[in-house]
């Protein structure tokens, strides 16, 4: 990472703690006007940061990263439904095979091992 990066990132820093520092320091101001001081500064840092060698990387990451999700294709009304149903009935199946199991355990300890069942 170049010099001139370093000093790029911390720029952008100094200006998003410079632009909460105004936002408290501008009590009076309206509210509108000092949340607008913090969104134009974060614009400012973001477009800092973007100009270093690892914002132009994580900027490409994420041009890549949406050529991806473009690609994923998403199930349709009745897929998503069928899947929904499949979860459903396989969640109240293990339920079931839990319920069973605990209740045979239960019955093996304290009824078999324990005598200590009615």
């Amino acid at each position: 990472m170049l010099a001139t990066d370093n000093i790029k990132i911390v720029a952008a820093v100094l200006v998003i703690v410079a632009s909460i520092g105004a936002y408290y320091y501008l009590a009076d101001l309206i509210q509108i006007g000092r949340v607008a001081i913090v969104v134009v500064a974060s614009v400012v840092a973001i477009g800092l940061a973007l100009t270093t060698e690892v914002g132009q990387s994580a900027w490409s990451f994420m041009k890549e990263a949406n050529v991806e999700r473009q690609k994923v294709v998403w199930p349709g009304r009745q897929e998503a439904l069928q899947v929904t149903i499949m979860v459903l009935i396989l969640v109240v199946i293990l339920g079931l095979m839990m319920w069973m199991f605990d209740a045979l355990s239960f019955w093996a300890i304290y009824d078999l091992i324990l005598k200590v069942g009615n």
